[in-house]
């Protein structure tokens, strides 16, 4: 076992922070550091945005086992960034650990989405300020799975720039870790792993505890992950993630696009850890009580409501015709969205068999985590398609459509900010959890024990 106080002691105490870093501020950082500590600090461009903004490794300390941070690698979710920035800071000093490894951190996978939402990064938030600031690409142009693979002797995924330099970047270290760094919006804690044993995933998981941020219980959004720990899952390959969607009728290429960096670097050997954490948290997702109804029921009715913001966004779209061009990345992102969430609708009935009893807290993920955020996330993404094309060609129809999703979404903000606003989760709290848990993964390395 790793001991906790040498993990404390090389993440050390975060500064209380207001606000996720933007794309600028990290560059700035950067530069910053690299001026400060430039026999410790080097930075290198591995290749360019589709839009032109440099993807930039920071590389700290020489030893033999190559460790790979990936920050941002959906644009969405900015806690990697400032973790990024924090452990960057700490490893830069003179007399810091570096656990006989050589770090490479890329800050930032995918700036240009990141810059579509850095007008919610300041805080204080709002589950409804964040939506209505939130962009997410579709899944081809989401970097980190388009990964090149094979599956049943077709060539699966189509690289974008930012996975080409990613790709290169994992062939030149051959590392024997990736930290992926992911957050949620609202819901609890956790951790996907390719790898490891009970002493390393109970040690993830009490990272989650001393911080406060409850475990989340429900099931993963990984097609065919088990269940390692609470809090704890395992991360498929490709080929086990799509066994699993083709088992229940899903086109796993569709939904997933390529493979992820887990299977770019099988060759290698590679460990892969990817930390998902929320901004705000409600204990209302550990409630084990039992309810009066069924599971069943309850994912049946998370399959409809799938199916309804699906309709909403298909409509939206039919009634715009031949406004929208295609340039939109917001409508890029929304032509995506009726497939996925018919297919995650299917999924969820395929599920929907059981007569067991759901718990309260059951109900609680499905209705709140679950269909919550995606109601939020379209919703918020819609009225930014439709504030965009009113100001390009101001028209009745635009008008029309932006009052309509306007009133949908504030009904369905209305809800959430009613019953599940959520506890926000201090990023301090947050950084330190995925700082430590990467630290946790790098000593373990260098100790011998399985990632």
């Amino acid at each position: 076992m790793v001991p906790q106080d040498e993990v404390a002691a090389i993440v050390g105490q975060v500064e209380r922070t207001a606000s996720f870093p933007t794309v600028d501020e990290l560059n700035r950082f950067i530069d910053d550091m690299v001026a400060a500590h430039p026999d410790r600090v080097a930075v290198e461009e591995i290749g360019r945005s589709r839009g032109g903004d440099p993807l930039r490794e920071v590389r700290i300390g020489t030893g033999p086992r190559h460790l790979v941070v990936l920050g941002n690698p959906h644009p969405n979710e900015p806690i990697g960034m400032a973790t990024i920035r924090h452990l960057i800071g700490r490893l830069a000093r003179d007399e810091a650990d570096t656990l006989g490894a050589t770090w490479h951190f890329v800050p930032c996978v995918d700036p240009d989405g990141t810059r579509l939402n850095e007008g919610w990064f300041a805080r204080p938030l709002t589950r409804t300020s964040v939506a209505r600031g939130y962009y997410r690409p579709a899944g081809d142009e989401q970097p980190e799975w388009c990964f090149p693979i094979t599956w049943r002797g077709a060539p699966v995924g189509v690289p974008m720039p930012e996975t080409r330099a990613l790709m290169a970047l994992i062939d030149r270290t051959k590392p024997a870790l990736i930290a992926s760094l992911h957050n949620a919006d609202f819901g609890g804690g956790f951790f996907y792993c390719s790898g490891g044993d009970a002493g390393y995933w109970s040690a993830l998981g009490r990272l989650l505890d001393d911080a406060g941020v409850p475990r989340f219980l429900g099931e993963p959004d990984a097609p065919g992950a088990a269940r390692w720990a609470e809090g704890v899952f395992e991360l498929p390959a490709f080929e086990k993630m799509a066994d699993a969607l083709t088992a229940v009728g899903v086109d796993p290429v569709a939904t997933i696009g390529g493979g992820g960096s887990r299977d770019y670097a099988a060759p290698y050997g590679t460990a892969v850890l990817v930390s998902e954490l929320p901004l705000w948290v409600d204990e209302r997702i550990g409630d084990k009580t039992v309810s009066d109804r069924s599971i069943g029921s309850v994912v049946r009715s998370s399959a409809a409501s799938y199916r309804e913001i699906a309709a909403l966004v298909a409509q939206v779209l039919e009634r715009l015709g031949d406004r929208l061009t295609g340039r939109s990345p917001f409508e890029r992102a929304l032509r995506a969205v009726p497939a996925s969430l018919s297919e995650m609708a299917v999924e969820k009935e395929a599920a929907s068999g059981q007569d067991r009893l759901a718990t309260r807290g059951e109900i609680f993920m499905e209705e709140y985590v679950w269909t919550g955020m995606l109601r939020l996330r379209t919703g918020g993404l819609l009225l930014r398609l439709l504030d965009a094309e009113a100001e390009r060609d101001p028209s009745p129809v635009v008008a029309a459509e932006k009052a309509r999703v306007a009133t949908v979404f504030d009904g369905w903000s209305a809800d959430i900010e009613r019953n599940a606003p959520g506890e926000p989760v201090p990023l301090a709290a947050l950084i330190t959890i995925q700082a430590g848990s990467i630290v946790t993964a790098a000593a373990r390395l260098r100790d011998g024990l399985p990632v």
